[in-house]
């Protein structure tokens, strides 16, 4: 009998040990759409195990750790539930809502490792809640860089969250006017929208290489936004190929990866390479992109995706080009333009955002009207 038992709690302890992990909680926002008053709670059995409370949401992007990370350093049940509450900063509503997790999925994550784009591997340690516009939620499991996406679900419409505090909305809107971040993000909702089918269904990727050029031996820095509002960041290092070159490899490109979601804006500056930096000649620009992107991605057999900048002539702009090519074919995106920055006047000598030919604002399907900042853009003819 002494024996059963002892057989017995072997049994349990070596089971708490081979499913009981080390995890912490992060809280995700598309970038451009905050969140707040974040309430993340995880069950095993009905029984508590972890929460958080993550509080105003960062901006660093979808599916990125936005904020604080919570957590112990103890091992913690693998939960098989969870519960999520917040509020949308972009339409003021509340979302709650619970979603059973797939368990065994997360099991087999964390007892393997995460391999990210590079080939490095790390333990799976965090599980992080994503909250989007139109309560829509993503729950991924992550290690280092690499993530997995574990499921999606909708919250529910609470109704319009109101601040005890009857100065709040007052203290927001002056606090807002002021932000040089509230503005940007503005902007972007004025060329974007809000796009709610990206997280609802989440977004495909496209099986194509992007890459670099300019005549000009210059650096840059190139931000890539998706339609969900998640980017990556490309240069000189992982995606220039030389002047006059079509030829793409995906060594050459960011994270040795050729599945990319399509994107919607390229951030882009370009620059000499002086130490001194006031004396460079730096050139940037927001560049948006075609709505008909994806459908020339989806119906045609694409597989670079190439942006190229001319000389330059020593003018206060230049000009570029953006190209999707192909084995047999080779179709020019758009044209567009990026101005000088004057370290004199500690201004820009062109609009900041560029927009393509017969580009239309689209229309705001936000709860309520909102105040966009004014934009000055150049625009292809």
């Amino acid at each position: 009998m002494v024996l059963l038992l002892i057989t017995i709690g072997f049994i349990s302890i070596h089971y708490k040990r081979i499913n009981d992990f080390n995890w912490r909680i992060g809280g995700s926002n598309p970038k451009n759409f905050m969140v707040n008053q974040v309430q993340v709670n995880f069950f095993y059995n009905n029984e508590w195990i972890s929460g958080a409370l993550l509080g105003t949401g960062g901006n660093n992007g979808w599916e990125e750790i936005n904020g604080m990370i919570m957590g112990s350093d103890y091992l913690l049940s693998v939960p098989d539930s969870i519960t999520t509450k917040w509020v949308c900063d972009t339409d003021k509503i509340l979302y709650e809502g619970s979603y059973k997790l797939p368990r065994e999925k997360m099991l087999e994550l964390f007892r393997t490792k995460a391999i990210d784009s590079y080939g490095d591997q790390n333990d799976y340690n965090l599980i992080v809640v994503g909250m989007a516009p139109g309560g829509n939620v993503t729950v991924w499991m992550r290690g280092g860089s690499a993530s997995t996406e574990i499921c999606r679900f909708k919250a529910n419409n609470k109704g319009i969250w109101k601040e005890d505090d009857p100065d709040y909305d007052k203290y927001t809107k002056e606090h807002e006017s002021l932000s040089e971040g509230f503005k940007e993000s503005r902007t972007y909702l004025k060329i974007h929208g809000i796009p709610y089918s990206a997280w609802e269904k989440g977004e495909k990727e496209y099986n194509y290489d992007i890459g670099f050029s300019s005549e000009e031996n210059y650096d840059y820095n190139m931000l890539v936004f998706t339609k969900d509002c998640s980017w990556y960041s490309l240069d000189y290092f992982n995606s220039y190929i030389p002047w006059n070159t079509e030829s793409i490899k995906t060594t050459n490109t960011t994270y040795n990866r050729k599945h990319y979601k399509c994107p919607v804006q390229l951030n882009l500056q370009w620059n000499s390479n002086e130490d001194n930096y006031k004396e460079r000649r730096v050139f940037f620009g927001n560049i948006v992109l075609p709505v008909n992107l994806e459908s020339k991605l989806a119906t045609n057999n694409f597989n670079r995706f190439l942006v190229s900048i001319q000389k330059d002539t020593d003018q206060d702009s230049v000009f570029g080009y953006i190209y999707l090519i192909g084995k047999r074919k080779k179709e020019k995106v758009m044209n567009f333009k990026l101005g000088r920055y004057d370290y004199k006047k500690s201004t820009l000598l062109a609009p900041e955002y560029i927009l393509p030919k017969d580009f239309v604002f689209p229309k705001w399907e936000g709860r309520e009207p909102i105040v966009f900042p004014e934009l000055d853009y150049w625009q292809e003819k």
